[in-house]
């Protein structure tokens, strides 16, 4: 029985985890140094109670910057891998090098400000998604109801991941339930010697 709670505990927990990741997969390119959405006043940055377009634009000129360190207009490994683990960002810190080589255009081993923008124009659509309205910029109350409403969206993710983890419907995962799991993904199971 404390087996099954401590591993129910320990699902919870990974779900948390896989909803953020899915969340912030959402964002783009630079999803893994976004981390949590900044707030309303955050991003109201002349606090007239609304986000416009140039305000969003400021805010990721902002973040370049704040991890350019020498302000030399290029973002490196080193400075990345700086950003990242200020943040926490473990998981990040073993991506780097993936990262970079995908947005690495020209091959200098480094970011410019045109490598790291993603692609389309997520300013766009991001003010097309919340500016429920169609004002042209966002107000507290379409900021606070896309916020609901992604909220309610990385629930259901969990409950269904819980639900496809619970195959017997007892409203636990039991050991077998997560190695069974663990085994379709490609990992060995609990109690599997690896060779070597």
């Amino acid at each position: 029985m404390k087996s099954t709670m401590m591993i129910s505990a320990v699902v919870i927990a990974a779900l948390g985890v896989t909803a953020v990741a899915a969340s912030a997969k959402e964002g783009g390119k630079m999803r893994g140094m976004r981390g949590q959405m900044p707030s309303f006043e955050q991003l109201d940055t002349n606090g007239d109670g609304f986000i416009t377009a140039e305000e969003l634009q400021a805010k990721a000129a902002a973040r370049f910057a704040g991890i350019d360190t020498n302000g030399d207009g290029v973002i490196t490994k080193d400075e990345l891998t700086a950003h990242a683990e200020s943040q926490g960002n473990d998981r990040m810190v073993k991506k780097l090098d993936h990262m970079i080589s995908r947005m690495d255009a020209n091959g200098d081993g480094q970011l410019s400000v045109e490598e790291m923008k993603p692609k389309g124009d997520r300013t766009a659509k991001m003010l097309e998604k919340f500016d429920t309205d169609g004002d042209g910029k966002i107000s507290k109350a379409e900021f606070e109801a896309a916020q609901a409403a992604r909220a309610d969206k990385r629930s259901e993710r969990k409950a269904e991941m819980f639900k496809k983890l619970d195959t017997n419907g007892d409203g636990a995962i039991s050991q077998e339930e997560w190695d069974a799991a663990k085994e379709a993904r490609g990992f060995k199971a609990k109690g599997d010697i690896q060779e070597n």
